[in-house]
Formats: C-alpha cells, sequence, structure tokens
C-alpha cells in the first residue's frame, strides 16, 4: 500500500496507457557546435521502448549499444520526442524513417548525453470515462497537487512486469560486479528503485504519522521536535540529517539539515528540495535520524553502479487541464526522470495496476 500525502480528493476516472492517451516530450538546452563530436538527433516514436529503439539503432548503424546516449528512458506505450547522441562519423542514411519512429539530425555537440541531461519532461494525458460530477473533483485534486507536490516515486514502468526486473537487478547484485553491460545496468537501476520507493514510503508513513501514537524512529525524535515538525507547513516532513540541495546558478548545491525551521521554511519556498538514497558503491548518504532510516534499507551489495540522490518530492508546473466528451486532458510538465503515472496515482489515491 502507498501514502498518499498531497491531494485527499480520491478522482474517479479510467486510464490505460497508449500512444493514444500519453505524450512527453523532452525539454533540452543542448548547445550545438560546428565542430562537436557527436551528432545530436530528435527521435519522435511510438509504441516502441527506448531501449528497443537502441537496439535496433546500433544493428542498423553497425555500432555497439553504448554508442548510443540517452538523457533518460521513454515509455514504450506512449508518443514520445527525445534526444540521443552517436558519434558523428555515424552514416544516418542507413535509417529510414517509419510511422513509429522517425530520426532527425539537428547538429553536432561537444559531448554524448548523460542520463538525466534534460531540463524536464512535458506531457498530455488523457483521462477517459469522465464523469461530469468528477470535473470539477479532478480541477480541484490537480491544483492540490500543483500547490503542494508529490511523492517522487519511481513508477511501475521501472520495474516490469510483477516486479520482474526488480529481481533481476537484485540477483545480479548479490553475485557480484562481473556484469556490466547496459541491460544489467538497467536492471540493477531497477532494484536501486525499488529501494528508494520503499525508503520514500517510510518517509510518508512517519510524515503522516506525527499526530498519532508515536512508534518507531518517532520515538526517538524529542517532544521540541515533534512540535516543530508539525508546524512545518510542507506534507513531507524534514528530518535532522536529511540531505537535500539548494539550485546556486543553475546547479545542485547539496547541505545536510540541522535547524529544522530555518529548511522547513526553505523547502516550502520550494527553494530546497530533500532527497533519498539510490545506492551504489560510491552514494552520499544522509546524516542523524534521517540517516539511520536511509542506511535501514541500503543493500551494500550494489556495487554495479555509482549511487546518486533522488529528490524526495517535486513539483509539476506549467498545469492545465481541458475537458471534452467525458475525457479529461491534462498538460504538465515535470523534471526529469519524475513519473507522470504517480502523479495520477496520486489524483485518485490508489495505483494504476
Amino acid at each position: 500500500m502507498r501514502t498518499y500525502l498531497s491531494n485527499n480528493i480520491k478522482c474517479k476516472f479510467s486510464f490505460k496507457q497508449s500512444p493514444e492517451t500519453f505524450k512527453v516530450v523532452e525539454n533540452s538546452n543542448f548547445k550545438l557546435q560546428k565542430r562537436g563530436g557527436y551528432k545530436l538527433l530528435e527521435v519522435k516514436k511510438s509504441g516502441i521502448s527506448t531501449i528497443e529503439l537502441i537496439e535496433y539503432l546500433a544493428q542498423v548503424f553497425k555500432i555497439k549499444e553504448k554508442d548510443i546516449s540517452y538523457a533518460g528512458l521513454k515509455d514504450k506505450h506512449a508518443k514520445t520526442i527525445q534526444y540521443l547522441t552517436v558519434p558523428k562519423w555515424v552514416n544516418l542514411s542507413r535509417f529510414k524513417n517509419s510511422p513509429k519512429v522517425s530520426i532527425k539530425e539537428v547538429g553536432l555537440v561537444a559531448n554524448r548525453i548523460k542520463i538525466g541531461e534534460l531540463k524536464s519532461n512535458s506531457f498530455e494525458i488523457v483521462l477517459n470515462s469522465v464523469d461530469k460530477s468528477e470535473c470539477l473533483k479532478i480541477e480541484k485534486a490537480f491544483k492540490n497537487i500543483e500547490k503542494n507536490g508529490f511523492a517522487n516515486f519511481f513508477g511501475y514502468q521501472r520495474f516490469g512486469v510483477l516486479d520482474d526486473a526488480t529481481a533481476k537487478g537484485k540477483k545480479i547484485s548479490d553475485i557480484g560486479r562481473g556484469a556490466k553491460n547496459q541491460k544489467s545496468k538497467i536492471l540493477v537501476g531497477a532494484y536501486q528503485a525499488k529501494l528508494f520507493n520503499n525508503w520514500l514510503e517510510e518517509r510518508l508513513q512517519i510524515s503522516k504519522n506525527l499526530e498519532g501514537k508515536s512508534s518507531g524512529i518517532l520515538k526517538e525524535l524529542s517532544p521540541a521536535l515533534l512540535e516543530t515538525l508539525k508546524k512545518s507547513e510542507t506534507v513531507f516532513k524534514l528530518l535532522p540529517g536529511d540531505l537535500g540541495f539548494f539550485y546556486k546558478k543553475g546547479k545542485k548545491e547539496f547541505k545536510y539539515v540541522k535547524d529544522i525551521t530555518v529548511f522547513s521554511k526553505h523547502f516550502a519556498e520550494k527553494k530546497f528540495f530533500p532527497t533519498g538514497a539510490l545506492y551504489g558503491r560510491s552514494v552520499k548518504l544522509s546524516a542523524s535520524i534521517a540517516g539511520k532510516i536511509e542506511r535501514k534499507f541500503n543493500d551494500y551489495s550494489i556495487t554495479l553502479l555509482k549511487g546518486a540522490r533522488r529528490a524526495a518530492w517535486v513539483y509539476p508546473k506549467e498545469c492545465k487541464i481541458e475537458f471534452k466528451n467525458s475525457k479529461a486532458i491534462l498538460h504538465f510538465t515535470l523534471p526529469p526522470g519524475s513519473y507522470a503515472t504517480v502523479l495520477l496515482e496520486e489524483l485518485q489515491n490508489k495505483s494504476l495496476v
């Protein structure tokens, strides 16, 4: 079961992900160069995953899969626009555009794309079977999420059918560092994501139960700290030792939470963003009480991946909604790596699968 904190309105609608109901566009800020070493490609695709596309392009271009770089994995059951890079000597004429996939060369860039190297993703989502009585509820709930933000869980697409990717990723981690191909890293990444989701759910439970009888980690909090947390404006409650970031000149500057009152204010003003660990061989963990919770979920066998920090809470931007013929069409933009389907789950207060 998942905890929902940012919206308490349970909306009713039907959603089945497909290229007709789910559209996403990467928003990038790549700097083109006359003599760059890589070709930047704009790829429009429908009904094919990023990984399947890369496997196919590697065969067509007669290059290795690792020579094709991307900023993020895009859904198979969606209509998407994303960017790839390939070495500049690759002959693009080998590929013939089709209704499912088309490629356009944008220009040359100095370096290959890295994971997460984009400004944001913009979505258009179509909800079906929306009764007239639900329109006002959906609109109000959508505004709640825009205002409050939502927990940055990994969506169901990250794990495959019945968490199969998670199980395979754990098995690879348990065996050791031998497997270093792209697929192995993606599977271990799914296991990373599962651990992150488990940690985030625990933090939501703590945030939700501050008013109840103290149990677990809440027993270790002083009465004064509990009162401070209760007064915080945000639904996700910071804890001593949380590791988060400010944006400084467009770059993330990480800081540990020391003064709860001060950092909670920054968080409420959308200036400070708490993070959780994507566990790996050299990830920096949080400290104090927050660190104790984070270490509870760590699997030290994850050495194939370096590890990273992921925002625990995100805010949708550029939110718009329109209603047409029993449909609600949502438009919004999310930070890189955040899942539109998680926002939909927040709308209806239950899982989509």
